[in-house]
């Protein structure tokens, strides 16, 4: 690193494109780097954790956090409230920590505004050449994925061409056709960057 602040680095996508999944990746192979846990309101699925994949807040105690400006960035995203807490980022800046964030586009936007010099912002596509076809990938790995109804999926395919839209505002941004060839991708973009 250039400096001995530290570097925020932004994973967004679409819902169902894989940026858990490769934050996940990435920490597994850098161990000294961290990870923002966001709050929200939605339901906990099948094998979260709370504290390790989100801390679970029910409404009251969300709205309560947000009105102290706890939170970096606030979003509602297909019902249900999500946050960044603002204190964990600010430390890993001072302590110069490499901090990933995987959140949604809209937050991202937030985030990248807020931490323009410090931060790394990278896009993540579901595969396919056309609009159609990325659709239709993101369809498919929704329902593999499980825990959401037909509604919710088609709430979120439905969003799916306003995010895509956001693209070129990241700093970078690639096409998740195989996921440890995307994780090694961005691997390598992020530490070119620090």
């Amino acid at each position: 690193m250039k400096n001995n602040r530290g570097k925020l680095v932004i994973l967004s996508a679409p819902s169902g494109a894989g940026k858990t999944t490769i934050c996940k990746n990435l920490l597994s192979i850098n161990e000294d780097w961290k990870y923002s846990i966001s709050a929200t309101t939605r339901p906990m699925r099948e094998n979260e954790v709370d504290g390790d994949d989100y801390h679970f807040l029910s409404k009251e105690k969300f709205e309560h956090k947000e009105r102290f400006g706890e939170f970096i960035e606030c979003e509602w995203v297909h019902g249900n409230r999500y946050g960044t807490p603002v204190q964990p980022l600010e430390d890993a800046l001072d302590n110069g920590n490499i901090f990933l964030l995987d959140v949604d586009v809209k937050g991202a936007m937030n985030l990248i505004e807020e931490f323009e010099e410090d931060c790394i912002s990278i896009f993540i596509e579901p595969p396919g050449i056309n609009v159609q076809e990325k659709i239709e990938s993101l369809n498919e790995r929704l329902l593999k994925r499980g825990g959401s109804n037909e509604t919710l999926i088609k709430q979120r395919l439905k969003r799916f061409e306003l995010e895509l839209s956001y693209k070129e505002k990241f700093s970078f941004s690639f096409i998740n056709e195989d996921l440890d060839e995307t994780t090694d991708e961005i691997n390598n973009k992020i530490k070119e960057n620090l």
